[in-house]
């Protein structure tokens, strides 16, 4: 059953809402008895409902293996930067798990699309992901949007992310979220995003907070890392004649607190002649040599959509790499 609370009430899909309400028969005394004391027992499952943003319960057994039942709450169109002049791409998602947990660590999720299509909510970008992390792993799931282009050009569309990620910390507490285990984890051209937040501590500054905001960052078959390997026209179309300190990899380096860092990687990218390989293992090597934990994962089973679509299904690599990743860095020492 899904239900959809607004500032109307809870109402469940499929119903007809009348403005005259039937009169409500009283409860037995034994019915009555079993409801006390399951709220007492479980208050927990009236914390969502706290919230005035509208969200929908989700429950269900899952289409994948091991087709488990799941339950979550989707807390929709969440606007993070209201003086963007664009609303919807401006505003995030938040997938917490029903009932709410509370200091659960956050998972936030850039969806691809080379930058000029995709959102937060698209199915192919996000399944299975929300009931993964928040059913399996415990963990609160937040999808973000970002401007696209034309209008989302370098640097609007990554401070649009470092954004996110400022609202995050500082209203994910609300949700259940523990603001101090935020991870970060992008998907195509989302990667290039999340790579210039992740290693720029400009985005965070200018969102008012600091590198240390990130405690690992995921990177999904991107291949927009280093500039200097770009074709010269693309590359000054999208970052002009300053692009060498736009690239994440020339803003590598010790003592600025970037987080560790996983890449998951196809051997061809997009398409055929795709660097996404090649840009893994350079990006990697280049965080390595400053100190910073960083691996990488070559894909073998699946093509440049697949690598993102196959995490959160049970012994899938991708799957693996990420849990390792997490378990590795959950209350670890950054180094």
């Amino acid at each position: 059953m899904v239900t959809i609370k607004d500032s109307l009430g809870t109402v469940s899909l499929g119903e007809t809402v009348s403005t005259k309400l039937p009169r409500r028969p009283r409860m037995k005394p034994t019915i009555s008895l079993i409801v006390t004391l399951i709220a007492l027992v479980f208050p927990i499952r009236l914390i969502a409902d706290e919230h005035n943003i509208s969200h929908v319960h989700v429950g269900g057994g899952l289409a994948h293996p091991p087709f488990s039942r799941i339950n979550l709450i989707w807390y929709q169109d969440i606007v993070f930067d209201s003086s963007s002049g664009n609303l919807k791409a401006t505003s995030l998602d938040v997938y917490v798990p029903d009932p709410e947990i509370a200091g659960a660590p956050v998972m936030v999720y850039v969806h691809g699309g080379g930058y000029v299509v995709g959102d937060k909510a698209w199915h192919k970008d996000l399944d299975p992901k929300p009931e993964y992390f928040t059913n399996k792993l415990g963990y609160i799931f937040v999808s973000t949007n970002y401007r696209l282009l034309p209008e989302g050009k370098y640097p609007t569309n990554t401070q649009d992310v470092a954004n996110a990620l400022a609202w995050v910390h500082e209203n994910i507490a609300a949700f259940g979220g523990d603001p101090e285990q935020i991870f970060l984890m992008a998907h195509s051209a989302g990667a290039g995003l999340a790579s210039q937040v992740g290693t720029n501590e400009v985005f965070l500054e200018n969102a008012g907070k600091e590198m240390g905001l990130l405690k690992g960052v995921i990177l999904i078959d991107g291949s927009d890392y280093d500039f200097s390997s770009m074709a010269p026209e693309r590359r000054l179309e999208r970052y002009g004649n300053d692009w060498s300190r736009a690239s994440p990899v020339s803003n590598i380096s010790s003592g600025k607190n970037i987080p560790p860092y996983l890449f998951l990687h196809v051997e061809e990218g997009l398409s055929p002649g795709s660097r996404s390989a090649q840009s893994a293992a350079d990006m990697a090597k280049a965080l390595a040599d400053a100190g910073i934990r960083a691996s990488a994962v070559s894909l073998d089973h699946v093509e440049h959509f697949g690598a993102n679509e196959r995490i959160g299904e049970p012994g899938d690599i991708t799957t693996v790499a990420v849990e390792r990743f997490l378990g590795a860095l959950r209350g670890s020492d950054r180094k």
